[in-house]
C-alpha cells in the first residue's frame, strides 16, 4: 500500500506539471476548478463510502448478503455526488469553463469512474486485500500520468487533459476488486450501522473538505483572478500531497481501529488521540517553517515563474496541511467508534472558524482563503484530539 500510495502521489504531481506548464495560468484555471469539484465530491460523499464499505466489512468479516439498506444508502450517496459535481459544471459554465457545456459530460464521466473506485477500495480494505488495494492506487496513477503524457503529444487543450483525468479511475477494475475476498469471524458492535452513521459522517466530511478543498473556487468568488485561482490550486494542491495520499493509508488503519472498539478497548483509541494531538502541534511548526523557507522556490522549479506563491501563502498552506494530516488520522478514532455525530460537531465548528476568518480579513483574495484555511484546520486537530480523549475518560469515570 505504501508503494502503491507514492505511486499516486507522483502520478498527480506529474499530470499537474505536465497540465500546467503546456496550458499556462488562465488555461489552467478549468482544470483546476474541475479538479476541485471531482476532489470534493470524492471527500465529501465517496470517501465516506469507501470508509462506510470498509468498517461494514469489517464487522461482518467480508460478507455482503443481505445489507440492502446498505446497498440503498451507497446508492444513493453516488448518485447525489454525481448530480452535485456535474451541476455545479453546468452552474458555473460562463464563469468557469468559457460556456463550454461539454465539460459536463466529462465530469459526469469523472464521477463515474471515481464512484466505483471508492466502492472498489472499500471493498478491497474491508476484506484486507491489501496490497490490491496498493496496487489499483498505483495502476490508476500509472493510467493517469500515461493520458497526460499522450494528450500532451497530441493535442495539449484544457479539454483533452480534463478527459484524461476523468478516465483514469476505470483502471481499477484490473485487480477485481469485487471478486473472492475475505471470510474473517464477524465482529460484536453495538454502534449503528446505517444512516444514523453515514449521514453524520457525510456532514463531517462535507465541512472537512469545506475547509481543505474549496479555497480555489472561493479565491475566485472573492474577488481572484483567473491566474490567482491557477496559483492558489497549484500551492495547495502540491503541498496537500501528503493529506491526498494518506486516504489510501487511512484504509490501512480504520480496520484495525474498528476492531478496537468493537472489542471495547477504549482506552487505546483514546491514547492515540493524545498521541496524535501533540504530534500535530508539531508537524504544523514544522509544515509552515518549510513551507515559508521552500515552498516558492519548489513551486517555481516544478511548474514555473507565473505560479510561483508568496512566501505567506506557501507558509499557510503548508501549516494547515500539517493540521489536515493529523485530523485525518483522528477521525479515524471516531469513525471506528461508530462517534460520527461528535466528529460532524467538530467539523462544522471549525468550518464556523474558517468563515469568520474569512470575513474579517482584509488582505488579498489568496491570503484572505490561506488564513481561512490554517485556522479552521488548526481548530479542527485541536477539538479532535481533545474531544477524542476526554470522551471516553468521562465514560470510564
Amino acid at each position: 500500500m505504501i508503494l502503491g500510495t507514492m505511486v499516486s502521489a507522483f502520478s498527480v504531481y506529474v499530470y499537474q506539471v505536465v497540465a500546467g506548464r503546456m496550458l499556462g495560468t488562465d488555461e489552467f484555471a478549468p482544470i483546476g476548478v474541475m479538479w476541485t469539484v471531482m476532489f470534493l465530491v470524492f471527500t465529501v460523499l465517496l470517501l465516506p463510502v469507501e470508509q462506510y464499505v470498509t468498517r461494514h466489512l469489517t464487522i461482518t468479516g467480508g460478507r455482503t448478503a443481505g445489507d440492502r439498506t446498505g446497498i440503498l444508502l451507497v446508492g444513493g450517496t453516488i448518485a447525489i455526488g454525481i448530480v452535485l459535481g456535474v451541476g455545479f459544471v453546468f452552474a458555473t459554465l460562463d464563469r468557469f469553463f468559457d460556456g463550454a457545456a461539454v465539460y459536463g459530460l466529462v465530469m459526469l464521466v469523472n464521477l463515474a469512474g471515481r464512484s466505483m473506485l471508492a466502492v472498489a477500495r472499500g471493498y478491497l480494505a474491508g476484506r484486507r486485500r491489501f496490497h490490491a488495494y496498493g496496487a489499483a492506487i498505483a495502476i490508476e496513477g500509472v493510467a493517469l500520468v500515461i493520458l497526460s503524457l499522450f494528450v500532451a503529444a497530441v493535442s495539449p487543450t484544457t479539454l483533452a487533459f480534463a478527459i484524461a483525468m476523468s478516465l483514469g479511475p476505470l483502471s481499477v477494475l484490473i485487480v477485481r476488486p469485487f471478486s473472492g475476498g475475505y471470510r474473517g469471524e464477524p465482529l460484536q458492535d453495538a454502534s449503528a450501522q446505517g444512516i444514523g452513521f453515514l449521514g453524520p459522517l457525510i456532514i463531517a466530511t462535507g465541512a472537512s473538505q469545506l475547509v481543505l478543498s474549496v479555497g480555489p473556487i472561493v479565491v475566485g468568488f472573492v474577488g481572484g483572478t483567473a491566474a490567482a485561482i491557477s496559483v492558489f490550486f497549484i500551492t495547495f494542491t502540491l503541498f496537500r500531497g501528503p493529506v491526498t495520499s494518506s486516504y489510501n493509508i487511512v484504509a490501512r488503519v480504520l480496520p484495525d481501529f474498528t476492531a478496537l472498539a468493537a472489542r471495547g478497548e477504549q482506552h487505546r483509541l483514546s491514547a492515540w488521540a493524545g498521541k496524535l494531538g501533540l504530534i500535530g502541534v508539531a508537524t504544523m511548526i514544522v509544515f509552515g517553517i518549510s513551507g515559508w523557507i521552500l515552498g516558492p522556490t519548489v513551486v517555481d522549479f516544478l511548474y514555473g515563474g507565473e505560479f510561483r506563491p508568496s512566501s505567506h501563502l506557501a507558509a499557510l498552506g503548508a501549516a494547515g496541511v500539517g493540521a489536515a494530516l493529523i485530523a485525518l488520522f483522528l477521525n479515524q478514532i471516531y469513525i471506528a467508534r461508530g462517534e460520527t455525530g461528535r466528529m460532524a460537531i467538530v467539523w462544522v465548528s471549525s468550518l464556523v472558524v474558517a468563515a469568520m476568518v474569512l470575513a474579517v480579513t482584509t488582505t488579498e483574495p489568496v491570503l484572505r482563503v490561506g488564513t481561512a484555511f490554517l485556522a479552521g484546520e488548526a481548530t479542527a486537530m485541536v477539538l479532535l484530539a481533545g474531544v477524542g480523549t476526554l470522551a471516553h475518560w468521562r465514560d470510564r469515570a
